[in-house]
């Protein structure tokens, strides 16, 4: 698959943030005065952004939303953000994209400080061109996400590759003309990506570094 630009979603793709994320979702909810979800429910909520999924998976909304948001901001930046490990395989492909000249960008739904602490913390910071997500703005939908990240490393469909785990990034792409990889690490739902439209689904880095440099 030639591609000379990379766009890579960061929950569940580049990084295993379950843990952090899982963790810290349940104390909130308690916390809100909400029943805990079972784990298999919380782990939905990786890789999404959170007031949709609060939306679409709880049915949560307007305020109750904000304010479950806002607990679960504190309680992430206080325990949570370094609980997660880089997803197998992630560096070595950063790496042969690098040396390929391929240009790199992560669009998130995270929030920014997040998303570059624990860049910075592992050194994975040094293979992306630009970073971009969530700031002030939680109303950002992903596909306004991925313009940003094509905008800042000049981008332009044709040459445009995606990679994520959940249907978002499968989604946010295409709004901008350009495939998705998916990377099946477990995250979402039975034939999420493959029914979002994924121009391809793979389960490892390995499969993904064959579907990308293998002739």
């Amino acid at each position: 698959m030639a591609a000379k630009y990379v766009l890579f979603d960061f929950d569940g793709t580049l990084f295993d943030t379950g843990p952090g994320i899982t963790n810290c979702l349940r104390e909130a909810l308690q916390k809100c005065g909400y029943a805990v979800a079972p784990d298999d429910d919380l782990k939905r909520f990786v890789g999404p952004p959170l007031p949709q999924a609060f939306r679409e998976f709880f049915g949560i909304v307007g305020e109750d939303s904000e304010r479950l948001l806002l607990t679960y901001r504190a309680v992430y930046a206080e325990k949570g953000v370094f609980d997660c490990t880089p997803i197998p395989g992630a560096e070595q492909f950063l790496r042969r994209l690098r040396e390929s000249g391929v240009k790199t960008a992560i669009a998130t739904s995270k929030p920014l400080r997040f998303a570059n602490a624990i860049l910075e913390r592992f050194g994975f910071d040094k293979y992306f061109c630009a970073v971009c997500g969530i700031d002030d703005d939680e109303s950002l939908k992903k596909s306004q996400i991925v313009a940003q990240a094509m905008g800042k490393i000049g981008a332009v469909p044709a040459e445009t590759v995606m990679i994520g785990d959940r249907k978002f990034d499968v989604l946010g792409a295409a709004a901008n003309g350009i495939p998705c990889v998916g990377l099946d690490t477990g995250f979402g739902e039975e034939n999420e990506l493959q029914k979002a439209g994924a121009v391809a689904v793979v389960k490892t880095y390995a499969e993904l570094e064959r579907l990308f440099f293998e002739k």
